[in-house]
């Protein structure tokens, strides 16, 4: 299948155009041309015309009164039409005698056959009155017609006429060959094609080039993102030297190779981290299966071995549980229906939860809880509080604090988890949110937690539209804000 190039396309339209401009430019030059050529020779021949009317007249007025002097008999008055009006049916109409007539050589000089111009002059009956001697025979008398004495043009073949009818309906006409200007046209005509077509030629040419360089910067878009793959994300499009549109699309592309190598590593990371964090418990089960399955080992044992096992199992299922989540979010797939909650209600019934947690460790909460509506998902916003708020309890000291606050404040809605306890290190603290990352405290502290806990939260109060930040002094304590702008208050 066929598949035109945008450089053909706009090559197509170009030449399309250009013929237009060039063909009406040609045609209006040629007619422009033959108008002022045919007004000029019309101009010319009824000037002719107007000296041939007046010779004839003059010459035969003078004839038809003085007949004597040209050898003519003298009319019959008889037969001249009453003064009084036309003569009753049957009486025959008045006709002075006509006779050929020869017009002054100044008139006639002007008619050579050297300079191509000729005349002839018809009374009404057809006959033939005066003409000149390089009269072509197939000249005819014209058809009278309603336009009284103005002069009026015909063309025939190659012939060019004016004529017109006298008050006595004699017709004049004047006339010359036109084969050589005809041909001037002709060859004019052809200059103009050829030109036009040259210049159509030369504009093709141009367009085409022009063209190739305007979309040479697509080209080598289209070459770099064909070499960039999976391995060769780091590679970008250079955007020097292109033009401001094409500059842009780069932009954009590089913009979007950019989020998938970022993208790409994440994942590669994510793929290693959880590979490392599953190993753990599978080596714990896979090694006491094979210490219980050695010997016989009494009932006490057995149940120490699958005690054992059954918290790795747990451990696992925890961080599948956990991965899983986390992939619903990057998919950007919502469980259920958005409603209206109050933060401070959902804070209340998480705070209600880890109270016990909270007596056993010897730590307060305090909770100044003002109302924060939010469209959210409730078990969701519900799973943040209750991390932050037993990350803050773990990470606490007996006798220590935990304090919860939420409020709404100008289309805002935020909340704060605080604690009293050792705090994060500057070195770890903008890492906390990335996933898997434990600090050292963490670490020393549980081997149950993967490092995904903070990495949830993030993900889930973003998905609502809305921030999380850390703030930590290192042996005083930490606070985790969530904040939530106008479109996330609303939903």
């Amino acid at each position: 299948m066929f598949r035109p190039s945008i450089r053909f396309r706009l090559l197509l339209w170009f030449g399309f155009l250009l013929a237009l401009l060039v063909a009406g430019f040609g045609t209006t030059a040629y007619q422009l041309q033959k108008s002022a050529m045919m007004e000029e020779l019309d101009a010319e021949l009824a000037k002719r015309a107007d000296l041939v009317g007046v010779a004839f007249r003059n010459t035969d007025i003078e004839k038809r009164f003085r007949p004597h002097e040209h050898g003519l008999p003298p009319p019959d008055f008889r037969d001249r039409p009453h003064p009084m009006g036309p003569p009753p049916d049957g009486f025959p109409r008045a006709r002075l005698p006509r006779a050929p007539v020869a017009l002054p050589a100044s008139v006639t000089n002007l008619f050579a056959a050297s300079n191509g111009f000729f005349f002839a002059v018809w009374e009404e009956g057809g006959t033939r009155l005066a003409q000149s001697a390089a009269l072509p025979e197939s000249v005819e008398r014209p058809k009278p017609s309603d336009a009284g004495t103005a002069i009026r043009h015909r063309t025939r073949g190659t012939w060019r006429e004016a004529y017109h009818f006298t008050e006595m309906r004699d017709c004049v006409l004047v006339g010359c060959d036109i084969a050589a200007d005809l041909a001037r046209l002709r060859n004019l005509g052809w200059g103009l094609a050829g030109a036009g077509g040259l210049v159509l030629l030369l504009g093709l040419g141009g367009g085409w080039f022009f063209a190739g360089l305007a979309l040479r910067s697509v080209r080598h878009i289209g070459a770099t993102a064909q070499r960039i793959s999976e391995d060769r994300l780091s590679e970008r499009i250079p955007t020097a030297g292109m033009d401001r549109e094409l500059g842009q699309l780069a932009d954009v592309l590089n913009a979007t190779f950019a989020r998938l190598d970022a993208a790409f590593a994440r994942q590669r990371q994510f793929t290693a981290d959880a590979a490392h964090e599953l190993r753990t418990p599978l080596a714990v089960i896979i090694s006491d299966a094979q210490t219980a399955l050695r010997r016989e080992r009494g009932a006490e044992e057995y149940r120490d071995t699958i005690r054992s096992c059954e918290e790795a199992a747990q451990q696992m299922r925890r961080l599948s549980d956990s991965l899983l989540e986390l992939a619903r979010m990057d998919a950007g797939r919502e469980q259920g229906q958005r409603t209206e909650a109050d933060l401070a209600a959902i804070a209340a019934d998480c705070i209600a939860q880890l109270r016990p947690l909270a007596r056993e460790r010897d730590i307060q909460i305090e909770a100044d809880l003002k109302p924060a509506p939010l469209a959210c998902h409730r078990d969701q916003i519900a799973r943040v509080f209750l991390n932050l708020i037993g990350n803050a309890l773990e990470y606490n000291h007996p006798g220590g604090q935990v304090r919860v606050t939420t409020g709404a404040q100008d289309g805002h809605v935020a909340a704060v988890v605080a604690d009293t306890g050792d705090g994060i290190s500057p070195e770890d603290l903008p890492h906390i949110f990335d996933r898997f990352y434990r600090t050292s405290q963490a670490r020393s502290r549980s081997a149950e937690h993967a490092g995904l806990g903070l990495a949830i939260c993030k993900a889930i109060v973003e998905a609502h539209g809305g921030r999380i930040e850390a703030a930590s002094t290192p042996g005083k304590g930490t606070a985790i804000t969530l904040g939530w702008p106008s479109a996330g208050a609303r939903g």
